[in-house]
């Protein structure tokens, strides 16, 4: 069956509804009945640059769904599945997934990160694939990367951080992580697709990113790379770089304050004159500002004498200005 596996892939999407229905049976019965080979076939479908795009594509659809669930139930049951295959089969397979992110086919290195990190959701919290980081890492360093190859290494690195809780990475991790990110957001990098990538995976990465905001110069840099790519001259990396923002917001409210002025001005800039979904995220980002500020009030007891977290009373001081220029979108 695993020879035969390119085409039932593409008879599983042929407009003939009777092909279509015997081909995903095969599929079915070839996964029931040896799933380990149904899964590393797949791969080797989906890595072989040779095979056709429809096929490759859906193969990694099938890998993805093969390994995670919306029912927790089943999810359980897909993990276990996974965890029970011979160590070899899925290193194999885990080497097929890492080589198809250089696919020149953007679209199958997608799908390919999508897999990578549902892999990782399980075994990166059983202390598990500990070499994936680096293995990214290494592809973002690379004098020959090409933008497809970094562009899908990108949104992997974000994918998995998405995948994965903040106490599965150590700190060296985390911060190698976040400098490739910053690298890729940089306006060095003359592919938007590569910047639009690490700006996404940033938002992923700042919940791992707490130790980076207490240092100064650390969050500096970032907060100045974030600021930079909101004023890019593509719509969707703006953006992305404003739902950074937003994210900062709500997570690191605490030492917003040597960056208000700026950001005031950013958003401002951003509600009057940029497209209207980069507008509606500026927008947002006051509006986590005042989540933020209403929890702080509600925390706040003045006789107590508790010194709890510092309200900087954002919202009261640019209340003036930010009034008229939010009515002023109503009109």
């Amino acid at each position: 069956m695993a020879l035969e596996i390119t085409q039932f892939l593409l008879s599983a999407q042929s407009p003939d509804a009777s092909v279509r229905t015997q081909a995903e049976s095969n599929l079915k019965q070839f996964q029931e009945q040896n799933l380990p080979l149904f899964l590393l076939s797949l791969s080797v479908e989906l890595a072989n640059q040779e095979k056709p795009n429809e096929s490759r594509r859906l193969a990694g659809i099938l890998l993805k769904n093969s390994l995670d669930a919306k029912d927790a139930a089943r999810r359980e049951q897909l993990v276990q599945q996974w965890v029970a295959i011979d160590i070899a089969i899925k290193s194999q397979i885990k080497d097929l997934l890492l080589r198809t992110l250089g696919s020149s086919d953007a679209e199958v290195g997608h799908t390919s990160a999508q897999v990578i990190a549902k892999v990782a959701s399980i075994e990166i919290p059983r202390k598990l694939w500990l070499e994936l980081i680096g293995s990214l890492l290494n592809n973002m360093t690379q004098t020959n990367s090409t933008s497809t190859f970094k562009q899908a290494t990108l949104e992997t690195l974000g994918y998995v951080c998405e995948e994965i809780s903040d106490k599965d990475l150590v700190q060296d991790e985390v911060n190698s992580i976040l400098t490739a990110v910053v690298q890729g957001m940089n306006l060095a990098e003359l592919s938007p697709a590569v910047r639009l990538a690490a700006t996404k995976a940033l938002y992923n990465a700042l919940d791992f990113a707490q130790t980076n905001f207490e240092n100064e110069m650390e969050r500096n840099f970032i907060m100045k790379v974030v600021c930079e790519t909101a004023v890019s001259k593509e719509i969707e990396i703006r953006k992305a770089a404003f739902e950074c923002l937003v994210s900062i917001a709500s997570t690191y409210y605490g030492v917003l304050e040597p960056y208000m002025q700026a950001l005031f001005e950013l958003t401002s800039n951003a509600v009057k004159a940029d497209d209207e979904m980069v507008a509606l995220q500026a927008i947002e980002f006051w509006s986590s500002i005042c989540d933020e500020e209403i929890d702080l009030q509600d925390y706040e007891v003045p006789e107590s004498g508790d010194s709890g977290p510092v309200h900087f009373r954002f919202i009261e001081k640019a209340l003036p200005t930010l009034v008229p220029m939010l009515l002023e979108t109503l009109l």
